[in-house]
């Protein structure tokens, strides 16, 4: 069963709901969140940020592929003119591509017999290939410190039998993700040349934690040391252009990375012969105008084995991490009074972090999930009646209006910077023939 969002619904008198309402209309329903909360012990919220209609999107799946007490969650930040459709289509259909990989490999919390002696026959894996790391490179990781490097990665106390569950999960999840990204290259319905998505999802699977993360959403860890003080640990890479693996591949593939000269901190992706579309990360949902180029949909995919000491997991955006730092992020969502309320008081934190870092700048979208790893589901509560193929459905009806504003004012760091002559060229042919029509018509 998933608990996710309802798809919106008509507002009574015909009245006008801001985008986060249409798309979101559980957002302010304390029923809703503490029903999520008791059943799933999960937190999740969005806000629209000042650049258009909100791109973020985050779901949260309960009893997941029909094991009970298993969770998928996941959050997805969209980008380009279509950022949003790819990142709300990837929220629905990464889900159910993933179950349907799942039923069939595993048996209750154990994978089968032909599963294992399958994995047992494979000569070629090696130890790096086993070894799912919660941090390839240090230094791509803007928030890290001695306190968020984590020390339960390391597979050599694991059995046979666990390391080939881990080798299992890494290419189910990387063979789901290819299959998302082929089915965004035919979607008839959705422009994928210059739109695409960030993804960072996990699967607890009783203690097992499984993270799959593509592009620069986060996931960060709330543990505690041997002195019981609270401590964040980073689980995943933010994989930006700059880093010397991605930057390796990309210029490989005659792709460039250059950062420009207002914003010199921020590496992007451009095309080999045009400095377009500036894409801040090297590796997305959709963008297939930068396939060819280096930019890649293969997830890096981290392991934890949850323990006694481990309190919850947030995964957010880049909307909270460019103004939180890891610390703070574990800190606010601890001191919640409501544990059900963590992610609205999160996200409401980095809006007003936004609003005194960086005054001038236009507030980024935001969207957390907080799953508490050590609070049992409630299972004997009453189920939401929801499911992967009710949820989160098109929230406008009829022609939505032209929405995308990401070029538009003055913004800290947009995911890309401007359209490629090829797609600018088809928007400025299809306002012609409008405006033909018009004409015609007239």
């Amino acid at each position: 069963m998933g608990i996710c969002c309802s798809k919106a619904k008509a507002a009574a008198g015909g009245e006008q709901l801001d985008d986060d309402e249409q798309a979101f209309p559980w957002m302010h329903d304390d029923v809703f969140h503490h029903h999520l909360w008791t059943s799933a012990a999960a937190s999740i919220h969005t806000k629209q940020g000042w650049k258009g209609a909100n791109q973020d999107a985050m779901t949260v799946c309960q009893d997941f592929a029909g094991h009970k007490g298993h969770i998928f969650c996941g959050v997805f930040d969209g980008h380009g003119p279509l950022g949003r459709e790819v990142a709300r289509h990837v929220r629905d259909t990464l889900p159910m591509k993933l179950s349907s990989a799942l039923k069939p490999e595993t048996e209750g919390d154990h994978l089968s017999t032909d599963t294992l002696m399958k994995l047992k026959a494979e000569e070629n894996l090696s130890t790096d290939s086993l070894r799912l790391r919660a941090e390839e490179d240090p230094s791509s990781n803007t928030d890290l410190d001695s306190s968020d490097k984590s020390d339960s990665t390391s597979l050599s106390d694991d059995t046979s039998d666990e390391k080939h569950l881990l080798s299992t999960w890494r290419n189910m999840l990387v063979k789901t993700f290819e299959q998302m990204d082929e089915e965004l290259r035919q979607h008839s319905g959705i422009d994928c040349i210059c739109s695409g998505t960030t993804a960072v999802t996990a699967v607890r699977q009783g203690d097992h934690l499984f993270i799959a993360n593509l592009g620069d959403s986060r996931a960060v860890l709330c543990t505690r040391d041997s002195k019981d003080h609270l401590i964040p640990v980073q689980l995943t890479t933010d994989l930006k252009p700059d880093l010397p693996g991605e930057l390796a591949r990309i210029l490989n593939c005659k792709g460039r990375v250059f950062a420009m000269d207002d914003e010199p901190d921020v590496a992007r992706m451009w095309l080999p012969e045009q400095d377009a579309p500036g894409l801040a990360m090297a590796r997305a949902f959709g963008d297939l105008c930068l396939k060819n180029h280096g930019l890649i949909c293969t997830p890096e995919v981290y392991y934890r084995k949850i323990s006694e000491k481990d309190e919850f997991l947030v995964l957010a955006t880049d909307g909270i991490w460019d103004v939180l730092s890891n610390k703070e992020v574990v800190k606010m969502v601890c001191s919640a009074k409501d544990p059900s309320k963590a992610a609205r008081q999160l996200i409401e934190r980095a809006v007003r972090a936004w609003r005194r870092k960086y005054p001038t700048s236009m507030v980024d979208d935001c969207a957390a999930v907080c799953l508490f790893l050590n609070r049992p589901p409630a299972h004997d509560q009453q189920a939401v009646p929801s499911s992967f193929t009710g949820s989160f459905r098109k929230v406008l009806s009829g022609e939505a209006p032209e929405v995308w504003r990401a070029l538009e004012g003055v913004a800290r760091a947009n995911s890309v910077m401007r359209l490629p002559r090829m797609l600018s060229w088809r928007r400025r042919s299809n306002s012609l023939s409008l405006d033909q029509d018009q004409d015609g018509r007239d």
